[in-house]
């Protein structure tokens, strides 16, 4: 017995065209699937078995057909090796690939049985053997036919034949999917349950190869436009929680490793610090979570270079076979090669395509969804980190804080993307090297000189790119803090007619923007020229070495020029890789501690609690005992303590969990000092003091947000906290309260009582189910304080803390919030009120008064008011009460009117509320309906979801043509058909070079064949080859100047200016119902793709229809017959590419809606971390973000599946069009157009990349292109009057008087909603004061609204010294009118700026102004006096100094004569209120001054007193006059608010 028949160990076989031999085929080939099988058995059954059993699966008729064809092909093999070994001259080949089948299919049987019962999907590793047995069988049984005389008739090959089609059947087998294999699940195991869960993870091996389980989705997104419910949730190893787990217990882990590393070096030596260094390593930590996916993707990667890599040598065999039948060939004594080499490579070149197409697809998943892993785990990490940031952290890095979640993350992710290009580049540049080194030899030296110069180049420009980007950014960093300052006070800044001064600081902004991203580009497109050039400039220096060592064994023919371009090509993409993956492994490299996620602080801090928590725990349980023993029972009774001692600064957190803040230090120093402060259990204790005296920072001391100098703060029992500025969810109304508890109905009902909500729900358009816009946008300031406290009292909380609520409330609501809420219903819990009023004081156990960071009175109010030199009887004086000692008292004296009208609010606050399911609302803006029950009823307040703000625009469908001519007009229409001319000259020479050389390299080749007379120098193809390069190069970089730097230029300047101007003129009505968010989104989002991602497209787009049209040109002159591919091809590429398109497209406008709730939601924790941590709610938040972050990554995961699908059937395509252009070379390769095919085979090897580039292109094209459809709509947005009617013949000095008059007024905020102020018919005289009083909702701010017409009349007229303002210019109105207005603005800008942007004052009288405004303390305080920053809206101020400030600013207008105070001391001691009343009168004393307050006391000394009720004129008299009415409204107000 011999191992190898007659034919030997070679591979092909010399008796067979296009065969192998059998022994090759039996010992190799038939080995392989068999082997892989064996190798992996083992542990995959292992592995299985282990998983156990799934439920309910039976063996049906599948599970017997499969066992059935598995032992009919075991049976097959046996056959067969019995039928060798009765054989006398069987081999020893046939003999191992007979044992080693038998072998296999035993197992095979095996891993069948426990694949079925065990697995829910197709068996990858069956489905790999069965079909690499089935192929290889092919060969083998062609292989026993030819060579046997008798063919079919002989047994063996009848058994081969059999043996390949019981394999091909059991391929099939194995692809069919169990049926319900969805909802098959082990016994006790718990299914990750998804609403619409991805087919991937059950769909087979070769439907993932191909992402082919796509197909559905992109199914439906051609039949209609997806919605988030349309598209299937994250595959389940892509959720981010069980992410997150990971990677806690690794951080957990490290912390572990670096405390005891801290705790070991302090025994060691107590006075060093080595645990300085103990920082958590993030970027182990997110390697740890992602794991073996990410290394997965190294398989892929290398198969795909091993198919690629062998594609220019297939080339370079394919282009000398065709040579090999032209006449100079033959001319020089060459054989023409056999045909069927021709069609062997062509099939090589197939399988090469499509095995590198699917290799490539699937290493960019693997990237790609390992980036998502990473996106999930860092954004997690870095959302529970800002859970646990300071307040001072989150003022001063709060533009860091949001670009770590955003901008910072993207750069990370795509790091994970790209770092396999580092070895893979390196494995690719030797491959291709080596190739290169083959055809040309040393003359490679010189290309790869040329491209290290060009990338040396490349490195010096890319820090001055860097340079210029930087100044870009920052000024667009400026342009929209600009924009977001504009959008957040454009009510106030139309009310001061700012629009002009903003605008002009944005446009300035603007320009300087552009002009540093000109500078940009121009650097840019040096680079981008250069490397354009780099294939024709490297394959100029190779050629040209390479002419001069040339050989007539190895001559420059053509063969030998193009498959050096195409290895020059080959060449370029590593390097470019390697140049992104460089790149963003710059951008995104993660430094230890980058997020601070341990900071040696921190350490310390635990060390030092860990040390304490022994001695700590000891004295609480003898505390416990003690107090069980005096009590007889588990809980204690005892006293509340609240403990300050000595100095606070900033904030100390009490222990690590997710709710304490971590340590910062505030470098202002301490600013409490010497505090000692202890609160009783169930008592109620107010902190007042006037502004900037440090009640805030009190309260910050007890939540644990003030760093801690000395001293400790112990507070025991659950905490409710009540900021003063109100923080409202984006969410609804009955959420905002709940916050995370369950609904209980009872306590619910109490709760909106007590804290006056009832008449709000009915106002509302579906109760306390309406949905609140951003920021409580759509609710006025004092319902969203209500809501706040409403929050605080349904939380049920031992300790109650209030920072001033009561004074964003009417004084009525103010003494209902305070008897029904905060004496009533929390009668029992400890509660600290910080107040600046003094209403209350007679009514609280304990008050605290707080003076320069101190405590300068602690007792009860019967003590305190009797020391005359006290801070408190100096605050009772001021605010002009006098104030009972007994409440009983009080009450005797109350009208029986008022107590009548109390009585009435308590009966009727159940019905106000209660909607009757049978009722029918007779308006759409408000449900109205009686309860004939007593008390609330749940049923009723179950209404349905509504939203009343608006969602962001989601376009629909492809943008229309008016959007690109709108566009092209903005950039011009002569240079855009200029622009095309000159694309079009620039592939003519493209294509000239390409001939250029094919005309060169067949010069070479008649030369060495002496069939060429008149022959051109070498210098000649060489100069020549050159100018050309050079043209080309000329002509390219022309054309991006031109495109970029001047007609995207003036497109992005013309679009800015189009969408400002509309969006600062028009009306409030605009702004109400569109959030701030998603209006800065157009002019950062949307701009931002205008100026940079859309003109690239377009370049790219249309200098890649050139090159296609060129490609196809060379492939119609090669063979006139391709000319009939191109309209099936045409409309095959037509309808697969709409097929994608349309899915794709509407995928990504959908991640980009996706990704807003998730940074609103961000931008919401961050503005309420105070309040989340006081509640305790951090893990519920951070549950909810990680919802918000899978739902966000669902588009994205299907986009990125979707491109996949496109490269592997834009590949199929190409690999077609290949193998047609290959099977026509071979066809006429005696043709004289022949050598044209070796240009095309060079250049159609990036057909696959160039479509891909042009569909993706067109993609991108129609993403940008939406952000120019949205910047239209701004700027066709309605307006609001004219600021200057031309030829205005109003005085100058207009008002002279300030008389105002309304006649039968009526207004709306908006169209469709109701009158907010109706029939106003009165007059206020000139130098008049009025106080305009009304209860919530009455109507009081929309008086000064409709004089400084920011609501339109929708009946009646209202005059000003007679005339009427409807015939006056915005800008005209409003200059001549002043007004302080309720929410006091600043913007970041100097204080001098600040209260006088247009320079129109002195400093001398900004410091009067600021006197008036008892600032001029604090402001001379500061370092830099009036050229002190303020940032942040006038965060580094408290509310009452921006309050001041907005005071200030109306002192600067003393020849005003109309001025409007719209509850301008809310936040005001009464102090610092009454010193502010005082000015007033004295600065003002000529002018009509109409003031809104909630204080009565404010309006007392007014000429006359507007109450309005309900949009009309209830009352209009002076105060005596009303006061005396004793069933007046006036009058009860008085009386509820203690000032009658």
């Amino acid at each position: 017995m011999t191992f190898c028949d007659a034919e030997g160990w070679a591979v092909t076989s010399a008796k067979r065209a296009m065969d192998f031999t059998p022994c090759f085929q039996e010992s190799v080939l038939s080995l392989i699937p068999s082997v892989a099988l064996l190798i992996v058995i083992v542990p995959r059954l292992h592995s299985v078995i282990g998983k156990g059993q799934l439920e309910g699966l039976r063996a049906g008729l599948l599970y017997r057909i499969k066992v059935a064809v598995v032992l009919g092909a075991l049976a097959i093999q046996i056959a067969l090796l019995v039928k060798f070994v009765a054989l006398q001259n069987y081999t020893g080949s046939s003999i191992l690939s007979t044992v080693l089948y038998i072998v296999s299919l035993l197992g095979a049987i095996a891993l069948h049985h426990y694949e079925y019962f065990n697995m829910p999907n197709p068996s990858t590793m069956l489905l790999l053997y069965w079909l690499g047995t089935a192929l290889i069988s092919i060969f083998l049984t062609r292989t026993r036919i030819q060579e046997t005389p008798k063919g079919l008739n002989d047994p063996i090959p009848l058994l081969k034949l059999l043996f390949t089609i019981f394999s091909a059947l059991a391929f099939i087998l194995e692809n069919i999917p169990k049926a319900h294999r969805k909802s098959l699940h082990r016994p006790g195991a718990t299914p990750v349950v998804q609403a619409n869960p991805s087919p991937e993870p059950s769909s087979n091996f070769f439907s993932r190869m191909t992402f082919f389980w796509l197909l559905p989705l992109l199914n439906l997104g051609k039949k209609k436009t997806l919605r988030m419910d349309d598209i299937w949730n994250l595959h389940p190893k892509l959720l981010s929680y069980p992410l997150y787990l990971t990677s806690k217990a690794k951080v957990e882990s490290d912390e572990l490793l670096a405390l005891q590393k801290a705790t070991d070096d302090n025994k060691t030596n107590p006075n060093n610090l080595p645990f300085r260094k103990g920082r958590v390593d993030l970027t182990a930590t997110v390697m740890y979570t992602v794991g073996w996916s990410f290394l997965l993707a190294v398989i892929p990667r290398v198969l795909f270079i091993a198919a690629y890599y062998v594609r220019p040598i297939l080339y370079s065999n394919l282009i000398s076979f065709i040579t090999s039948y032209d006449k100079t060939s033959i001319a020089l004594g060459n054989e023409p090669q056999v045909v069927w080499i021709g069609w062997g490579l062509m099939l090589a070149v197939l399988a090469s395509g499509l095995l590198s197409a699917i290799f490539d697809a699937q290493f960019q998943n693997y990237c790609f969804n390992s980036s998502l892993k990473a996106r999930g785990v860092i954004v997690t990490l870095i959302y529970r980190k800002s859970l646990r940031l300071s307040s001072t952290n989150k003022q001063e890095g709060m533009g860091s804080i949001v670009n770590h979640m955003s901008t910072d993350v993207d750069k990370v992710v795509a790091f994970f993307r790209v770092i396999h290009y580092f070895w893979s580049c390196i494995i690719e540049l030797i491959i291709t090297i080596a190739l290169l080194y083959a055809e040309i030899k040393y003359a490679m030296f010189a290309s790869l000189g040329v491209i290290i110069l060009i990338l040396i180049y490349t490195a010096i420009v890319s820090p001055k790119i860097g340079m210029w980007q930087k100044k870009f950014m920052k000024s667009s960093d400026v342009r929209i803090k600009l924009i977001t300052e504009l959008v957040n006070n454009i009510k106030s800044i139309k009310l001061y007619a700012w629009e002009t001064f903003f605008a002009e600081r944005i446009s300035s902004t603007r320009i300087e923007q552009l002009n540093h991203l000109r500078k940009f580009y121009c650097w840019v497109i040096s680079v981008s020229a250069l490397l354009n050039t780099i294939t024709p400039l490297s394959t100029f220096v190779a050629l040209s070495v390479y002419s001069a060592i040339a050989t007539a064994e190895e001559p420059l023919d053509i063969r030998r020029i193009f498959t050096t371009i195409t290895l020059i090509n080959m060449l370029q993409e590593p390097v470019y890789l390697a140049n992104d993956a460089l790149q963003a492994a710059v951008n995104g490299k993660i430094r230890d501690g980058t997020f601070g996620w341990y900071t040696p602080e921190a350490i310390q801090t635990a060390i030092e609690k860990k040390e304490k928590e022994a001695q700590k725990a000891a004295l609480q349980e003898a505390k416990d005992a003690k107090k069980n023993k005096k009590s007889g029972k588990g809980r204690s009774d005892s006293n509340l303590t609240l403990e300050v001692p000595e100095k606070i600064a900033e904030k100390e957190p009490e222990s690590n969990n997710s709710d304490e803040p971590e340590i910062t230090r505030d470098s202002a120093g301490p600013v409490l000092h010497d505090l000692n402060l202890k609160i009783k259990r169930g008592s109620l204790t107010a902190v007042v003091g006037r502004v900037g005296e440090g009640k805030s920072s009190l309260v910050g001391a007890l939540l644990g947000e003030m760093h801690k100098y000395s001293g400790s703060v112990h507070c025991n029992g659950s905490l409710a906290f009540v900021a003063q500025t109100a923080w409202i969810l984006n969410d609804t109304v009955r959420n905002n309260i709940l916050f995370g508890l369950p609904y209980d109905k009872e306590k619910y009902l109490r709760t909106i009582k007590a804290c006056a909500l009832a008449p709000d729900f009915k106002m509302l358009v579906n109760s306390d189910k309406t949905l609140i816009g951003e920021k409580g946008i759509n609710l006025s300031g004092g319902q969203k304080q209500r809501i706040s406290i409403a929050r605080a009292v349904y939380a049920d909380a031992d300790v109650y803390i209030f920072d001033d609520p009561l004074s964003a409330v009417d004084a009525h609501v103010d003494k209902h919030l305070f008897e029904h809420a905060v004496s009533k219903v929390l009668a029992n819990k400890t509660r600290i009120l910080v107040t600046n009023g003094v209403s209350h004081l007679k009514d609280v156990d304990q008050i605290v008064v707080v003076k320069a960071g101190r405590i300068s009175q602690d007792g009860v109010y019967d003590d305190l008011i009797m020391d005359e030199k006290g801070d408190l009887y100096r605050l009772i004086q001021e605010s002009k009460v006098v104030a009972p000692k007994r409440k009983s008292e009080k009450e005797n004296d109350t009208t029986s009117s008022a107590a009548e009208d109390t009585s009435d609010d308590e009966a009727s606050l159940d019905a106000d509320i209660a909607v009757k399911a049978d009722d029918t609302p007779q308006r759409p803006a408000f449900k109205r309906g009686i309860s004939t029950k007593g008390k609330l009823d749940e049923d009723e307040l179950a209404i349905e979801d509504s939203n009343e703000i608006d969602e962001e625009i989601v376009g629909e469908g492809r943008v229309g043509w008016d959007v690109y001519k709108f566009y092209f007009a903005t950039s011009g229409a002569l240079g855009s058909i200029s622009f095309v001319a000159i694309a079009f000259t620039y592939v003519g020479i493209e294509i000239g070079i390409q001939l250029w050389l094919k005309f060169w390299g067949d010069s070479n080749s008649k030369q060495l064949a002496n069939v060429e007379t008149n022959a051109r120098s070498t210098q000649y193809w060489i100069f020549s080859y050159m100018a050309w390069i050079l043209s080309a190069t000329l002509i390219l970089t022309f054309a991006m100047i031109y495109s970029i730097n001047f007609m995207a230029r003036r497109a992005s300047k013309k679009l800015h200016i189009s969408a400002l101007g509309p969006m600062i003129r028009s009306p409030m009505s605009f702004f109400d119902v569109t959030s701030s968010g998603k209006i800065i989104n157009r002019f950062s989002h949307d701009i931002s793709e205008i100026d940079i991602n859309l003109p690239l497209t377009l370049l790219n787009g249309i200098f890649i229809i050139f090159m296609m049209m060129a490609m196809f040109g060379l492939c119609i002159a090669a063979s006139p017959y391709f000319a009939i591919m191109i309209p099936p091809l045409s409309y095959v590429y037509y309808r697969m590419g709409g097929f994608y398109l349309v899915t794709s497209r509407e995928l990504k406008r959908l991640d980009s809606s996706a990704r807003s709730p998730l940074y609103a939601h961000y931008t919401e924790t961050l503005a309420g971390l105070v309040t989340i941590r006081a509640f305790h709610s951090s893990d519920r938040f951070a549950v909810e973000a990680t919802k918000m972050l899978d739902h966000s990554q669902q588009t994205g995961y299907l986009a990125n599946a979707a491109t996949r699908w496109l490269q592997v059937v834009l590949e199929m395509i190409s690999v077609i069009i290949l193998t047609v252009v290959s099977a026509l070379a071979i066809a006429q390769r005696s043709s004289p157009t022949s050598g044209i095919f070796a240009i095309v085979l060079s250049q159609i090897g990036g057909l696959t990349s160039t479509m891909n580039r042009f569909l993706n292109t067109i993609c991108l094209l129609e993403t940008s292109i939406v952000s120019v459809e949205r910047i239209k709509e701004y700027s066709e947005l309605k307006s609001e009057a004219r600021d200057v009617i031309p030829d205005s013949k109003t005085d100058e000095a207009w008002p002279q008087q300030g008389m105002i008059q309304f006649s039968n007024y009526s207004t709306r905020y908006r169209d469709g909603l109701d009158l907010v102020l109706k029939d106003l018919d009165l007059i206020i005289s000139a130098g008049e004061r009025v106080g305009i009083v009304g209860r919530t909702g009455a109507g009081k701010s929309s008086i000064t609204l409709a004089l400084f017409r920011i609501v339109e009349a929708a009946a009646g007229t209202i005059a000003i010294d007679g005339i009427d303002i409807s015939t006056l210019g915005l800008q005209e109105l409003r200059s001549r009118l002043t007004i302080i207005p309720q929410d006091p603005f600043l913007f970041g800008a100097t204080i001098r700026l600040n209260l006088d942007p247009f320079g129109r004052h002195t400093d001398a009288e900004i410091w009067a102004a600021l006197e008036s405004a008892s600032l001029k303390s604090y402001i001379s305080s500061l370092s830099e006096g009036l050229s002190t920053t303020i940032e942040n809206g006038g965060e580094n101020m408290s509310l009452g100094q921006r309050q001041l400030m907005s005071l200030a600013r109306a002192m600067l207008t003393k020849n005003t004569r109309v001025l409007c105070l719209d509850e301008a001391t809310a936040a005001i001691d009464i102090e610092t209120d009454n010193a502010i009343q005082r000015a007033l009168r004295r600065e003002f004393s000529n002018c009509t001054v109409l003031t809104i307050a909630h204080r009565i006391n404010t309006i007392m000394d007014s000429d006359r007193i507007l109450v309005l009720d309900h949009g009309r004129v209830a009352e209009y008299d002076t105060p005596q006059a009303l006061l005396q009415k004793q069933d007046g409204l006036f009058h009860s107000l008085a009386v509820e608010s203690g000032n009658h």
